[in-house]
């Protein structure tokens, strides 16, 4: 009994943060092991994205992840949306004391933002770099007057996945087309340009 209890309270006194390898440090938090790596992830790759395997999949994109005291390269893959309407958030790395700390992926229900009052322009303001685009296969346009629309990355607190899609030019004439919306930095942070018909 009194062997139990000692084990017990070093096991309760040593768990955060436990010692680990030279370049991580593991803790202990609510979500699970937190694990704190010594060095900055390499930036990431690129991926060709395929078609989705069906209605309601997500592309859940790759990203760098700390195994056996070294960076392995986890690739993007397809997955079934937990809910209809949900969107994922991406996982990260974030710098926090002298290290970086993943912060998992998950999923949102994805709300239409409302729309903007008649001739006034909302601005979107992220404190947050974009991910790279993804890569969408571009169906057949249904006729002359739809443009695609390509997606892009919303800043909802965190970013969510806009899939593209075809749109009718509401005054379709020779010459006309989509000039699409784009992010541009604007000191420490990034702002939403809307895209528009010309």
């Amino acid at each position: 009994m009194r062997i139990s209890q000692i084990s017990l309270f070093a096991l309760v006194c040593g768990a955060a943060p436990l010692a680990a390898h030279a370049g991580r440090e593991v803790g202990i938090n609510v979500g699970g092991p937190e694990i704190i790596v010594g060095s900055q992830p390499p930036p990431l790759q690129g991926e060709v994205v395929t078609p989705a395997p069906g209605q309601g999949y997500i592309w859940i994109r790759g990203h760098w992840a700390w195994h056996r005291e070294r960076w392995e390269w986890i690739s993007g893959r397809w997955d079934m949306a937990a809910r209809p309407g949900s969107a994922w958030v991406p996982g990260q790395w974030v710098a926090r004391g002298n290290g970086w700390v993943w912060m998992e992926g998950h999923y949102v229900v994805q709300a239409a933002p409302p729309p903007p009052p008649p001739g006034q322009e909302v601005e979107v303001v992220a404190s947050e770099e974009p991910p790279a685009p993804i890569v969408e296969t571009i169906p057949v346009a249904p006729g002359p007057e739809f443009f695609w629309i390509a997606g892009h990355w919303h800043w909802n607190g965190g970013w969510v996945w806009v899939r593209g899609r075809y749109d009718r030019h509401p005054h379709f004439h020779p010459g006309a087309y989509w000039e699409p919306g784009r992010w541009s930095r604007r000191g420490g942070a990034w702002v939403w340009h809307d895209g528009r018909w010309r």
